[in-house]
């Protein structure tokens, strides 16, 4: 059907109506009607993108900078509402940051201010990501800052980032071109989730998540408190590459709370991470006045 001929029946015998519809028709039916359908993200025209990021909240660093090219522009606003809806946790941050071209390959928390430093109670609100760039992407320090600025937006309040680093695989002309193909370099990685894992004061059985690229190992299934008393930590896994499971039980604590660090190593050798172990003393206020009371009473009779 001829569009020009598309008008109401009761004036498609005015000659005038026609002449209009015609007119009409061959000034407008051709017009690309993509600049004014902004909110299809696809295909609205890319004059568009810088104002819907402002509208959506993912300008500048929080999103749109950040963006290598128009289609990451693109996509970081289409996954705007579901980043702020779940802003502050670790789902955003990945997802944040595989939208603009950095995928995360480890996301650790509860890890030492400084990397295999000493411990502190302030561990459980610190996390490190590692993001993987294209091979040919140059990253400067530049690029660094922005990274932990955004980052930093995607992550929640209590949670402190204390380090950020980027993995790029090398190409083979880089370093071998005689060879026409070669195995992917072998990332080695590991997630522990609790860490730390609290053990209450009669020490029973706790279940720590862990997620590794490699097969892992612990030195030694029995670790002794250093508080001196010969109370001891047991543990119990099967070091497979993949997601297992570790379990952790310890001897009653009657002294004071304690707390011990044991390290995760590949078959190889080579350090993977930590694992921190912390017992509880849940002291009974109540039942320490009447032990003392009685005992005093006690004194005083004999």
């Amino acid at each position: 059907m001829d569009n020009k001929h598309v008008i109401a029946s009761g004036v498609s015998d005015n000659e005038l109506a026609r002449a209009f519809s015609e007119l009409v028709a061959d000034r407008w039916d051709n017009w690309d009607l993509a600049p004014f359908m902004a909110y299809l993200v696809d295909i609205c025209t890319p004059e568009a993108l810088p104002y819907l990021a402002e509208q959506f909240n993912v300008d500048g660093l929080q999103g749109f900078a950040m963006a290598e090219n128009e289609q990451q522009q693109r996509d970081i606003i289409k996954r705007s509402i579901a980043l702020h809806k779940y802003l502050g946790t670790p789902w955003a941050i990945r997802e944040a940051c595989r939208t603009v071209g950095f995928p995360v390959i480890v996301l650790e928390e509860g890890v030492t201010a400084i990397p295999d430093g000493p411990t502190s109670p302030d561990d459980w609100a610190r996390f490190r990501v590692l993001v993987e760039a294209d091979q040919g992407r140059h990253i400067t320090k530049d690029d660094a800052r922005k990274l932990r600025l955004f980052v930093e937006f995607y992550k929640n309040e209590r949670s402190h980032l204390v380090a950020l680093g980027f993995f790029q695989r090398l190409a083979d002309e880089a370093f071998r071109p005689a060879v026409d193909a070669r195995d992917d370099l072998e990332l080695m990685t590991l997630a522990v989730r609790p860490n730390p894992v609290t053990l209450n004061k009669s020490g029973t059985v706790e279940r720590v998540r862990i997620t590794a690229s490699v097969p892992w190992t612990i030195e030694q299934t029995r670790y002794e408190w250093p508080d001196g008393t010969g109370d001891a930590v047991t543990l119990e896994f099967t070091g497979h590459a993949g997601t297992t499971e570790l379990l952790v039980t310890s001897d009653p604590n009657i002294t004071a709370k304690r707390e011990m660090t044991i390290e995760i190593k590949a078959a190889t050798g080579r350090l993977l991470g930590t694992l921190r172990i912390r017992q509880l003393l849940n002291w009974n206020a109540y039942s320490s006045a009447y032990g003392y009371a009685y005992n005093t009473l006690k004194d005083r009779q004999s």
